[in-house]
């Protein structure tokens, strides 16, 4: 049994305060060697991925293409404009309603569904984003540990194996914890308020920059400061992590004062993924539909409530009702929309006009990574596996290495009778999560079928012998079976 999910998040905030969250190809001011000795580079994005790995293995992140797509290219776009490349950063979703953000070494970012519910406009949820990233380009953690002894690769992993094994065994998370954790807590207390501040400071600027009101993350922590009489002594995460004081938010109001004011409207996607991530994050997703007729009751205009209601929909296996929220859409061009209907109709057994939305949305967005995926996935539920392949073969997600691609590709060719490709794109997938163990467990199940040909057992061998030698150490040399 997993530990609960705000337990787990919170050890790997203390894990947050042992190891940088750097990645390689992100531009870094160069703070001297003192920083880099603490952890390498190479050592703290492997500890991301195996984090984020360890999250995927746990059922805590949430796999939603589109939610993902969304998260990403706002902090892409943030990115760009903060003077660090777009692809600096991995972000993905944790399933919870409490409101957090945080990000791991390595870059990898991660948001929980109750942000996204928490904020009331884009610029909000941007400004936490913004900030995030601010502490990871400016080594924060980093800077904070120099001079610290006793943190390394093996010890981070540890307090993360821990948590994720249920944090059964207290003296094993003690003795995690407890090296070099008191040289550290001193120094996070003289560091946390000038690192805080100036994350909001790089923040703000590249909210302006960005064209969002830069005035965003104040007015969200002062909204949740506000609030904090209304939660005792249960705060909100991200004011565990992210102390906010009257004094700290109205320096962050003043800085944002030095830009022009920008009256950024929230994108209808922004709001759509507002009403997705409610409704992923609930189990079932029903228990939101009085939530989202409500809201409609309120205001007969208000299209996320009507999203919202055809994902419950969807999710309950209605196409037919789904469909009727959709088509009440002011705008149902929109992209997101767009893709709904198209899951609608499929469920309501039209899937003649289902392909054909697919078809014609594949052309409008070819860069948009959840149209190819649910292209595909479509495609393969109706047995055109052969055109679900090239669908996939051809897609911006397939160049990106999205996991999804691989594990769509491997149901194609399973379809098809074709079980070697199956194993090799399988394989992928798991390798793409971090999941290395499943991965090579993948491609000697595939070498094991009889009437193998030459080239496909050359092609598994080749992809275990690479699999092998990119693994963490302990797998490296394992048996196939682990």
């Amino acid at each position: 049994m997993f530990a609960p999910i705000s337990r787990l998040l919170l050890l790997i905030c203390l894990l947050n305060l042992v190891v940088s969250p750097v990645r390689a190809s992100v531009n870094l001011p160069d703070f001297g060697e003192p920083a880099d000795q603490t952890l390498s580079l190479s050592e703290e994005a492997e500890i991301g991925a195996r984090i984020e790995a360890q999250l995927y293995a746990a059922g805590l992140i949430l796999e939603d293409q589109e939610l993902t797509e969304y998260i990403s290219s706002v902090g892409a776009e943030l990115a760009a404009h903060g003077g660090v490349s777009p692809n600096g950063f991995r972000f993905f979703i944790i399933r919870d309603d409490s409101i957090n953000a945080f990000a791991l070494p390595g870059g990898y970012i991660g948001v929980h569904t109750g942000l996204l519910q928490a904020s009331t406009n884009e610029s909000e949820l941007a400004g936490v984003l913004a900030h995030e990233e601010a502490h990871v380009t400016q080594r924060h953690i980093a800077r904070q540990l120099q001079g610290s002894t006793g943190w390394n690769l093996a010890t981070a992993a540890l307090v993360v194996a821990a948590a994720l094994a249920g944090a059964t065994d207290p003296d094993l998370i003690q003795a995690a914890l407890g090296v070099g954790l008191a040289s550290i807590q001193q120094r996070q207390i003289n560091h946390t308020r000038s690192h805080e501040l100036e994350a909001d400071r790089l923040g703000i600027r590249t909210l302006a920059d960005a064209g969002y009101d830069p005035k965003g993350m104040a007015t969200f922590f002062e909204r949740l400061h506000q609030q904090t009489r209304l939660y005792g002594n249960q705060l909100p995460e991200i004011l565990l992590t992210h102390p906010v004081s009257a004094t700290r938010v109205s320096e962050a109001l003043n800085r944002a004062d030095d830009y022009d004011p920008v009256e950024h409207e929230s994108s209808d996607q922004y709001r759509y993924m507002r009403a997705r991530a409610r409704v992923l994050a609930s189990a079932p997703p029903s228990l939101e539909r009085e939530f989202f007729r409500r809201s409609l009751e309120h205001d007969e205009s208000d299209d996320e409530a009507r999203y919202g209601l055809a994902l419950i929909d969807l999710y309950s296996g209605d196409g037919d009702s789904a469909l009727k929220h959709l088509n009440a859409i002011t705008n149902p061009d929109q992209v997101n929309v767009q893709l709904a209907m198209a899951q609608a109709e499929h469920l309501a057994g039209q899937d003649e006009a289902a392909i054909a939305r697919y078809a014609n949305l594949e052309r409008r967005y070819p860069n948009y990574q959840p149209v190819s995926l649910a292209y595909a996935d479509t495609l393969i539920r109706t047995g055109a596996s052969d055109e679900a392949r090239r669908v996939l073969l051809d897609s911006s997600a397939y160049r990106r290495n999205a996991p999804d691609t691989f594990r769509l590709l491997a149901l194609a060719a399973r379809d098809s009778g074709r079980e070697p490709e199956a194993h090799y794109q399988m394989a992928a997938y798991f390798r793409y999560r971090g999941n290395y163990r499943a991965a090579i467990n993948q491609l000697h199940t595939g070498l094991q079928r009889p009437n193998l040909s030459d080239a496909e057992r050359a092609r598994l061998e080749s992809r275990m012998l690479e699999y092998r030698r990119m693994a963490p150490d302990e797998l490296k040399r394992a048996g196939s079976s682990g």
